[in-house]
């Protein structure tokens, strides 16, 4: 029969392995974990450097394309508005906006291709030529304006194809005041 001093002994080896295999594997096992989180740390920190890396070579590519870009529309626009300002030098053109609409751009391109350019705050025009109403709550005499002669744009700011585009409709409308008359 198997005494009660053998069973408690037994246990006790049993115990005493369990707490000794603990010991070991929680230190052998430590090292273990702590290298690979260093190799991963490592490794994420090498990905994060060539990340930022990349990011500041593609914010430069941007850059230097935008900045070609803009030299591509101010070559082009000259290159419209040389075109157009031999038939458009010195017409006269209205221009509507609502007060907080800046108008910069359209101005200087207007004015560009020779065009005389008229403000129209309050009155509408005593003469006939074309207007340009820019986006936004529109003047009282909006409708006695002959429909033929209005411009409508959304916005004053006009990439180079728009530039090209309201230059060919404004030689259009003054090609038909000329054959009206």
């Amino acid at each position: 029969m198997i005494t009660l001093r053998y069973h408690i002994i037994s246990i006790s080896a049993v115990f005493l392995s369990l707490g000794l295999g603990i010991i070991l594997g929680g230190s052998i096992g430590q090292n273990w974990i702590n290298e690979k989180q260093q190799t991963l740390l490592l490794s994420i920190e090498e990905k994060y450097d060539q990340a930022v890396k990349s990011n500041e070579e593609l914010q430069e590519q941007i850059q230097e394309l935008s900045f070609r870009i803009e030299q591509s529309n101010q070559e082009f626009s000259a290159l419209v508005t040389n075109g157009y300002q031999s038939v458009l030098q010195g017409k006269k053109i209205g221009i509507w906006k609502p007060e907080e609409e800046p108008a910069q751009h359209i101005e200087e391109f207007l004015e560009s291709a020779g065009l005389e350019i008229i403000w129209l705050e309050t009155r509408m025009p005593s003469e006939v030529y074309p207007v340009i109403f820019i986006d936004g709550e529109l003047p009282s005499w909006y409708g006695q304006i002959d429909s033929k002669m209005r411009i409508t744009l959304h916005d004053s700011t006009l990439n180079p194809t728009e530039q090209w585009e309201l230059l060919r409709n404004i030689q259009h409308l003054y090609k038909e005041i000329h054959h009206e008359h």
